[in-house]
């Protein structure tokens, strides 16, 4: 265990906490608010540098689906904004909405954007002078547009018609499925997933879990358009933001190797070669860089702790950079548009912290000075009376330590590990209630995930998880901000694994939620149909083969051969894409008599994306520990049958099990 001396010395040289005053008079923070909230995407900024616009999407629980909106706005203030229709969310394989970025027109007075409406993906244009309207439809959705590279014409991408995917549609509910590596079954056979109303059919993708829909295989068809007017025609690209960028004077900038051998270097048009020997270039941490428009200087994004990145402005050749900021930064997956654009004199980020949701800034490079210019979570902002601690623990740890702003005496805690990035909200896939438990008197434990070297597995991670947990709830407790004996853990994907591990391996947690579908035989044998990659990934991150070829390690990874272990009630709030790898662990446990139960959500993907799921997932594991953390119930009349569950579970009493 990690020494609990060194672990109090590093805490207490974290930064400041940051806190929120308490207002005289408000309503609390409630788990509708945070399914509610409304998130800014991809700030792009005109070519003349004169507005910006970004995406808002704004999700709604009686409607149960999320809108979205693009926003054009003065970067220096003034006048009201654009506001234009952007459709309907469309998402990804995990469930998180998919992301686009617009295109401004030449002259700065228009843009163009995809939009997913009535059924069909389209590119949308609006100008100053004229209404949005639907300016280039497909027989085929649209699925990727830009500036060619010369910036004179449109290029967009479609796959399979809409007519054609219909028909495949028809046909496997008409015909019969054949089973292969493609075909899920852990969805909805006739479609599992919701778009614009619709329900879609969707197939395998990867070796892993990724999923299209089907006829995703379709080769792609790249089209042009050349607009008539030139004032219309699109901007050229900016220069990428990414481990390499060329100027428009052909120098080249490139993050090359990794930690402490990494290095910045731009490589002129000449060939003549520069290092950058700024702080920033040597940490080790840069994990992107962009040319700034019309001048010989790079911003540098450097890795911060929760994936927070910090901002740095370098002129080339200079020996030091100019820090400018630090931003909530991005997952910087590819296909994603960066949480941060950069404009000729300023930066602009879609950006969060830890108790200011999100909202649109722009950060002056000369002056430095950081400028509010959207706040669509504003009212929600000035609810919030809590307080957020910067936390770091040996091994590069870190994380927060969320409490009610009048927090007196050991409180009780939730525990969630994986990441900690933006506002916190509801840590990893959002489905822990932070600002609601905190509201409630309970206190939240948020810790970034670190991974054991390769050579340990997947249990190393999982028990150096296990350590750092126990070692930072013993330090809390020290400090007497936590009771030790009133202690959750919950989270989504690895950090679901980790709340399974911890409440097998540990009896120092009082309550556990999950949500998400754990390793199981039958989650191998739903998986393993020849052809599709599924089991080399399984053998390379898990170390496991056939469930019959190794029993050993099956035993090791998974909880099912541990019932006995398993007291710490639990709650399973699992989407229908993974509910099948969790029933034999749940008949387990419930013929065992354990304190557990599980929710399936249908139509959901490993992140539920449907604003009612969320609201609903939100609010029943607020209740969930509140109950067992602090003997709470709500008195709302439609949550009476499960507290009647819930205190027979309590009580030690089971459902009457079979004899055979």
């Amino acid at each position: 265990m990690v020494m609990l001396a060194s672990l109090l010395a590093v805490a207490a040289a974290a930064p400041a906490a940051t806190e929120l005053p308490s207002p005289v008079s408000r309503a609390p923070v409630t788990t509708r608010d945070l399914v509610e909230l409304a998130d800014i995407t991809a700030p792009t900024p005109s070519p003349d540098g004169r507005r910006i616009a970004y995406r808002l999407s704004q999700p709604s629980v009686d409607k149960n689906a999320s809108h979205l909106s693009w926003f054009v706005v003065e970067v220096h203030g003034g006048g009201e904004p654009v506001v234009l229709d952007g459709g309907a969310v469309r998402p990804d394989a995990s469930g998180v909405p998919v992301e686009t970025t617009p295109v401004w027109d030449a002259d700065s007075r228009g843009l163009r954007f995809l939009a997913l409406k009535d059924g069909v993906q389209a590119i949308w244009h609006w100008r100053d002078d004229a209404p949005l309207q639907r300016e280039i439809v497909d027989e085929a959705d649209i699925t990727d547009f830009g500036p060619s590279a010369d910036g004179g014409a449109l290029r967009y991408s479609v796959g399979a018609t809409r007519a054609a995917i219909a028909d495949a549609e028809r046909s496997a509910y008409r015909d019969g499925v054949l089973v292969d590596g493609s075909l899920n079954l852990n969805q909805a056979v006739a479609g599992g997933v919701i778009e614009d109303g619709q329900r879609v059919m969707r197939r395998i993708s990867s070796p892993w879990f990724d999923n299209r829909r089907i006829l995703w295989d379709v080769a792609a068809t790249e089209k042009t358009a050349v607009p008539s007017d030139p004032a219309q025609r699109p901007a050229p690209p900016p220069p990428a933001q990414d481990i390499a960028s060329r100027a428009a004077n052909g120098s080249l900038a490139e993050i090359v190797g990794e930690r402490d051998k990494q290095q910045l270097r731009v490589t002129r048009a000449d060939g003549r070669l520069l290092v950058c020997s700024a702080s920033p270039c040597r940490s080790g941490k840069l994990r992107a860089l962009a040319w700034r428009g019309g001048s010989d200087a790079l911003l540098l994004f450097e890795k911060d702790r929760s994936e927070r990145e910090i901002v740095w402005l370098w002129a080339v050749g200079a020996s030091k950079a100019k820090r400018l900021t630090v931003t909530s930064g991005a997952l910087r997956v590819p296909g994603q548009p960066p949480r941060c654009a950069v404009g000729a004199e300023a930066l602009y980020c879609a950006d969060a912290q830890p108790l200011v949701p999100p909202r649109l800034v722009r950060i002056d490079y000369s002056s430095g000075r950081t400028q509010v210019l959207a706040e669509p979570n504003r009212a929600l902002a000035a609810r919030i009376a809590a307080k957020a601690e910067p936390m770091a623990w040996p091994g590069g740890f870190t994380g927060y330590f969320l409490s009610p702003i009048d927090a007196k005496g050991p409180l009780p805690v939730v525990v969630q590990y994986y990441m900690c990035e933006g506002f916190l909200k509801g840590g990893s896939g959002d489905e822990i209630p932070m600002l609601p438990l905190a509201e409630h008197g309970i206190a939240v434990l948020c810790i970034d995930a670190v991974r054991a070297p390769r050579a340990a597995g997947m249990e190393g991670s999982y028990a150096l998880a296990l350590e750092t947990i126990g070692s930072a709830l013993d330090g809390l407790a020290a400090q007497g901000k936590i009771d030790p004996s009133r202690v959750g853990i919950g989270g989504l994907s690895f950090g679901s694994s980790v709340a399974l591990w911890a409440i097998r391996k540990s009896k120092r947690f009082a309550a556990a939620t999950i949500a998400s579908g754990q390793i199981s035989p039958h989650y191998y044998w739903m998986n393993a149909l020849p052809g599709r990659g599924f089991t080399a990934v399984l053998d390379d991150v898990w170390g496991l083969g056939p469930p019959d070829t190794a029993p050993d390690r099956w035993r090791s990874v998974t909880a099912l051969w541990d019932i006995d272990a398993l007291d710490t009630p639990l709650l399973m709030q699992v989407p229908e894409s993974e509910v099948q790898s969790n029933v034999e662990l749940h008949t387990r446990l419930k013929r065992a008599g354990k304190p557990a139960e599980m929710i399936v959500f249908a139509d959901e993907l490993h992140i539920k994306y449907q604003p009612a799921h969320k609201r609903a997932s939100y609010e029943r594991n607020l209740d969930w520990y509140r109950f067992w953390l602090k003997g709470e119930e709500d008195k709302a009349p439609d949550k009476a049958g499960q507290y009647r569950r819930w205190r027979q579970y309590r009580a030690g009493q089971s459902l009457p099990v079979p004899a055979r």
